[in-house]
């Protein structure tokens, strides 16, 4: 008896009250995960608008959590619409070692428990939270890997379990934490998405910045809202509230000053990927050399401008997105790359500091710093246009073969639709043939990853079977269909390997024997014969390979392998 009396007075003085947590921040801390699910578990318990709910499973075997805020206790994205409420999604600690968020949240859901006017507030609008993404990271707790950041005393770390960036795993969905995620956002649809984090990077005056999703790959009129009517509205609000805002400084050349780009999220990334789902994405970047407490306040201050704006502009959100779904499910052509413009730029008035160069202490040789008793607000110019390098027009279907299970199953868990065949039967469909590409030279999030890709196409009659998956482009998520299924996006499946067994070929043949039928294949087809003759003329060191040239009448005859780097996702052009 005695020494459970002794664990009860240790759990006591050991776990931490509500209010000590919320305050954590103030003293340069940040709670642990245990500690985050047990403050969201009871805020949720003790405030009947609030509902916690767990959404599946993450690689650390773990359930990834959603916090629910709905006045109407509805707690459902159907009731939600159905009451014309706009949705906020706000998502924290994918990276764990960036916990700004995740104290925001808790200081957020304190204030709300303690609001008078909280149903008045919230009327409009249904706010879900993960507390924390990468749980596996964050049970990773040290005080040593973000070597330049100001707080707070220890952190998770940026890797999962599985040491995956899942920044950088929303598109392949690779990670079970991914593909909750997939689950929860598909379901609640949300019309606006914040994902929370902190920069690295030069020094300026400012707390927080802001990547914005790329306004160019969003679909009219979703574009010209986010640049013109709420970017604006962001940023005069948090100047208001005492945090200005910049762009994510992103440096054109070494130091702010030379310009900054706009961010380009591809569908790896958070942002880029509820893009393709017309949801308006924003990844709010604390500056990691400002103290923790500035950082955790500046993002509080920042989620209660987002949540003011989707309260009382739910209607124009949800009419303008509604507008660019009706826009998507008739559209034909898809912009997949895309270059940023230089040519094209807005000045922007940036406060930093007066970057310089002195010896370093450990190599001698001149190194850069930031002199912030040199402070400046001046102009710069600011590159936020990317131009469509490459547009598909996209086929009435696409049509995968069920053996390429988890590309459909990705497909699946992002809600898209899909009808199987009932019978066997043969198609006549455009197939592309992978010509070029190039490989990262090292693992990329596990992945050599294919870039600079090039195809070309032909016409064939390719049988099918019962079970074989349809899928038309008539929906609202085409943008997601297109740019993950056309090998030449740059976070295609393909891109990302998932279709790498076609790239080697299965069948060959034996040079002494072949060399008959070669002759046979030559003599009965002249335009192989010239075509022969014309690569021996030209390339001398062609003439001296008799296998390589034995190899290019096969791979000109009908005896070469017709699957081999054929792209197996069929192009229906006709139904």
């Amino acid at each position: 008896m005695r020494k459970i009396a002794l664990f009860l007075i240790y759990l006591m003085i050991t776990v931490m009250t509500s209010a000590q947590i919320v305050t954590l921040s103030e003293q340069n801390k940040t709670p642990t995960y245990q500690e985050v699910i047990n403050y969201f578990t009871t805020i949720a318990a003790e405030n009947a608008y609030m509902e916690i709910f767990e959404m599946g499973p993450t690689d650390i075997g773990k359930p990834l959590h959603l916090l629910v805020i709905d006045t109407d206790k509805d707690f459902n994205p159907e009731a939600a619409r159905a009451k014309g409420k706009s949705i906020l999604l706000i998502n924290n600690g994918i990276h764990p070692g960036e916990p700004d968020g995740i104290d925001a949240c808790i200081q957020l859901l304190d204030k709300l428990s303690k609001s008078d006017d909280i149903t008045t507030t919230l009327k409009n609008l249904v706010i879900c939270i993960i507390p924390v993404y990468n749980i596996d990271g964050a049970l990773n707790r040290n005080s040593t890997t973000r070597v330049n950041q100001d707080g707070p005393e220890s952190y998770g770390f940026r890797g999962n379990a599985r040491n995956f960036d899942l920044n950088r795993d929303f598109i392949k969905s690779e990670t079970l934490n991914a593909q909750s995620f997939a689950q929860i956002f598909r379901t609640w649809d949300p019309d606006v998405f914040v994902d929370t984090h902190v920069s690295n990077g030069a020094d300026y005056q400012y707390v927080m910045t802001l990547i914005p999703t790329q306004h160019n790959k969003l679909q009219l009129p979703l574009d010209n809202y986010l640049k013109q009517t709420m970017l604006p509205v962001l940023y005069q609000k948090m100047e208001n509230v005492g945090f200005p805002m910049t762009p994510y400084v992103n440096e054109i050349k070494q130091i702010p000053d030379e310009g900054i780009a706009g961010f380009l999220d591809l569908g790896r990334y958070s942002t880029g990927y509820t893009a393709m789902f017309n949801t308006l994405g924003f990844m709010p970047e604390t500056h990691m050399l400002k103290p923790y407490p500035q950082r955790v306040a500046s993002t509080l201050a920042l989620l209660e401008i987002y949540i003011h704006y989707c309260a009382t502009r739910n209607s124009e959100l949800i009419s303008i997105r509604n507008e660019a779904k009706q826009y998507l499910k008739t559209a034909t052509q898809f912009p997949i790359n895309w270059q940023l413009n230089m040519d094209s730029f807005e000045q922007f008035m940036f406060k930093g500091y007066e970057a310089k160069y002195k010896p370093s202490e450990v190599s001698g040789l001149p190194r850069l710093y930031y002199d912030r008793s040199s402070p400046f607000k001046k102009n710069i110019p600011f590159y936020d246009t990317y131009d469509a390098t490459l547009t598909v027009t996209a086929p009435k279907s696409y049509i995968i073969p069920q053996a390429w299970k988890d590309v459909i199953h990705r497909l699946q868990i992002n809600k898209v639709a899909m009808q199987q065949l009932a019978k066997d039967t043969v198609m006549e469909v455009e197939v592309y043939y992978i010509d070029k590409f190039e490989n990262t030279p090292n693992a990329f999030e596990g992945h050599y990853l294919h870039s600079k890709i090039t195809v070309f196409k032909q016409i064939q009659k390719i049988p099918y079977y019962a079970g074989d998956y349809i899928v038309h482009v008539n929906q609202d998520c085409n943008n997601y269909i297109v740019q993950t299924l056309e090998p030449q996006a740059p976070d295609s499946f393909f891109a990302w390997g998932f279709f790498d067994a076609i790239l080697m070929q299965k069948e060959w043949f034996s040079d002494y024997v072949f060399e008959d039928l070669a002759a046979e294949i030559l003599a009965k087809n002249p335009s192989i014969k010239a075509a022969l003759t014309a690569k021996q003329q030209s390339d001398p060191e062609f003439t001296k390979d008799a296998w390589a040239q034995l190899a290019f009448v096969f791979e000109l005859s009908e005896h070469k392998e017709i699957t081999h780097r054929r792209y197996p996702v069929g192009r229906v052009l006709g139904i």
